[in-house]
């Protein structure tokens, strides 16, 4: 499944894990933890689509972000700061931090 596609079709599940952060400044890989726990299998999936692009987690990270950055006034955030964040491989990457309006 593309990953864009996918997103459209849970715009309501997107913002109910953008709701429910305790405070309403978080970051890409917030949200991104929550989001894989919500959508485990197809996450999974997401990833395994992306395993040839060189780094399957950053290529469906990046595209998650991006939809996020396209469709703020939809989830009613900003963009605050980029900032470095470590990922689940424990490497640092400057990502995108994001608060709720």
């Amino acid at each position: 499944m593309e990953v864009i596609t996918f997103l459209k079709s849970h715009n309501q599940e997107i913002a109910d894990i953008i709701r429910d952060f305790d405070k309403d400044e978080f970051s890409s890989h917030d949200f991104i933890e929550k989001f894989a726990r919500k959508f485990e299998k197809k996450y999974i999936k997401m990833l395994y689509k992306y395993r040839k692009s060189g780094n399957a987690f950053k290529t469906v990270h990046s595209l998650i972000a991006k939809y996020l950055s396209k469709n703020m006034s939809r989830f009613n955030i900003s963009k605050t700061i980029k900032s470095g964040s470590e990922h689940v491989f424990g490497d640092i990457d400057v990502i995108q931090w994001w608060i709720r309006k």
